[in-house]
């Protein structure tokens, strides 16, 4: 029974995260092709801002020392795909457990 029900956790944090990576990936293709004004780009803004917030800093040094291209967006896919990651490492554990 515990395991079902850990089972079942995993695969919704599982999707949410796919779906995270997903969303920043269409994000990344709509920078270079729509136009900042339009409402869908306003829409993604509002979805991935937040997940993105945390890596502009570190992308802006990058940039500062000669890199040309903002990774911003790129470095919060490595951060969702690491803590899926250590999500799954830490339901391997739970699986132990049970």
């Amino acid at each position: 029974m515990a395991y079902d029900v850990i089972s079942q956790i995993q695969i919704g944090v599982n999707i949410f995260l796919n779906i995270v990576s997903a969303l920043l990936g269409i994000y990344c293709l709509m920078t270079w092709f729509v136009r900042p004004g339009s409402s869908m780009y306003a829409f993604m803004q509002k979805m991935v801002g937040p997940i993105v917030a945390p890596f502009r800093p570190l992308a802006l040094r990058l940039m500062e020392h000669g890199l040309m291209l903002d990774i911003s967006v790129l470095l919060a896919i490595f951060g969702v795909r690491i803590v899926s990651r250590l999500v799954n490492v830490l339901f391997a554990y739970l699986y132990r457990i049970v």
